[in-house]
C-alpha cells in the first residue's frame, strides 16, 4: 500500500465541478494510497454520501452554499471537503 510512500502526506484537488464530490473523494484518495479507487473500501460504508453530495450541493437557485466544511476518516486518511469544491487528504498517522 501506498501509505509508506515518500510522497505521503497532504494531498489537495479540485477536479472539474462536473465530477460528484464522491467521485473527487475516491479520486484524490487514490493517488494519496497510490492505488486504484476500485481497491478502495466503498465511501458509503464511511459516511452517508448522499447526505455529503446534499450537503455540498448548489441551492436550488443555483447559488453555491456558504463557506463550510466537514472532515471524516477514511481508509487511513483524513479527508476534509470544502463548500468550494476543494478535497484535501493528509495521512492519519501525521
Amino acid at each position: 500500500m501506498g501509505m509508506n510512500s515518500p510522497a505521503m502526506g497532504s494531498r489537495q484537488t479540485t477536479i472539474g465541478m462536473s465530477d460528484s464530490l464522491t467521485e473527487r473523494i475516491i479520486t484524490t484518495v487514490a493517488e494519496a494510497d497510490e492505488q486504484s479507487g476500485d481497491e478502495l473500501k466503498p465511501l458509503y460504508n464511511v459516511i452517508n454520501t448522499e447526505a455529503l453530495e446534499s450537503l455540498f450541493a448548489s441551492r436550488a437557485d443555483g447559488s453555491s452554499r456558504p463557506d463550510g466544511k466537514i472532515s471524516f476518516q477514511y481508509v487511513g486518511y483524513w479527508v476534509t471537503v470544502s463548500s468550494d469544491g476543494t478535497v484535501e487528504v493528509e495521512a492519519e498517522d501525521r
